[in-house]
């Protein structure tokens, strides 16, 4: 998979799920990584702290969901380990959960569909957060993660969203450079 975006992407989204806080399974073993591109690692995962330490040196950004178990401790091991730190919230949780936390993270990850499935349906409501987000921290970066295809990048930056991770749109793409042309004119 990593071969198709090779040199073509800067930053690659790697996402952990152990079948408990999502039904999914993914990268559940110690992944081979490829030099040359910067990594996040999304921590779909029950218990986040158990993979910082296996993280440290290979990914750069670690998103840990404000749903999992131990999220504060999570968040304040990844800032000690160096990590860029970024909080998700999954669509159906409430922003007021979020704000507590604003101030001690790098950006927000605001889920636009139920992780877990690649594929899945975007949750239009979700722009509803990034826009609230927007008004209440205007310098916040803002990342969205689902259903990234053209028409829903126009949508997640005209709420207010400046960072778009896309997975299927691309990967499912015959011709990755064009897809990635069509998403990057989409953030215009």
């Amino acid at each position: 998979m990593l071969s198709r975006i090779n040199g073509k992407l800067e930053w690659v989204m790697l996402d952990y799920m152990d079948g408990r806080f999502v039904a999914s399974k993914s990268l559940m073993f110690d992944t081979r990584l490829k030099s040359g591109l910067k990594y996040e690692a999304h921590l779909m995962v029950e218990n986040p702290s158990d993979y910082l330490n296996r993280l440290r040196g290979r990914a750069q950004v670690v998103i840990i969901h404000i749903e999992s178990e131990g999220f504060d401790k999570a968040v304040t091991e990844a800032g000690t380990l160096g990590f860029e730190v970024v909080i998700a919230i999954n669509p159906g949780t409430g922003l007021d959960e979020l704000e507590p936390y604003l101030n001690k993270v790098d950006r927000v990850l605001v889920m636009t569909v139920e992780p877990g499935r690649y594929g899945s349906q975007f949750v239009i409501e979700a722009l509803e957060k990034v826009k609230r987000l927007r008004e209440l921290v205007p310098n916040l970066p803002i990342e969205v993660d689902g259903a990234m295809n053209p028409e829903n990048v126009r949508k997640a930056r005209e709420a207010g969203a400046n960072i778009f991770a896309s997975g299927s749109y691309l990967m499912k793409s015959s011709d990755i450079q064009k897809a990635l042309k069509t998403l990057i004119e989409a953030t215009n």
